[in-house]
């Protein structure tokens, strides 16, 4: 009578032992998983908060991003972030944003992110609501995760 336990046991046991999740997400539950999801969470903060310097903080020196077009004209790297980046929060009111993430690939110190987000704010008192998924690309340091792109 014991013999037959076996393979329902081997079963039950090998059901257990898939990768954990963090909760309310398909996101593997791994250290970096985490790490990276509390610097997205900081720009999140930042973004509201209209904190350029807690945004560079976060955005790694080879920092490049195509603003999701072909042509060079609006690129935009470490040194245009650090001028256009103040200019254009001190625009902003009442900034409310809202960050999913919806998949996180780590390779090594390189990572990407997919999420959506919703954001709300006032322009010249005009309030205004956008919304895109986005992905950012992000490169591990001695002190944490660093954003390369896609802010």
């Amino acid at each position: 009578m014991r013999r037959p336990l076996l393979p329902i046991l081997a079963l039950l046991a090998g059901s257990g032992c898939g990768p954990h999740r963090i909760p309310g997400t398909d996101l593997e539950d791994t250290g970096d998983t985490r790490a990276i999801i509390d610097t997205i969470s900081r720009y999140n903060s930042a973004l509201e908060a209209r904190d350029a310097n807690g945004i560079l903080a976060l955005v790694d020196p080879a920092f490049r991003d195509n603003a999701g077009t072909l042509t060079p004209d609006d690129d935009i790297d470490i040194q245009r972030l650090r001028t256009v980046l103040p200019q254009r929060l001190a625009r902003l009111q009442d900034v409310a944003v809202r960050i999913e993430i919806k998949a996180i690939d780590v390779k090594g110190d390189l990572a990407s992110a997919v999420y959506t987000w919703v954001s709300q704010f006032k322009l010249g008192g005009k309030p205004m609501t956008e919304s895109d998924i986005k992905r950012m690309e992000l490169k591990r340091e001695a002190d944490g995760w660093k954003i390369l792109s896609g802010i």
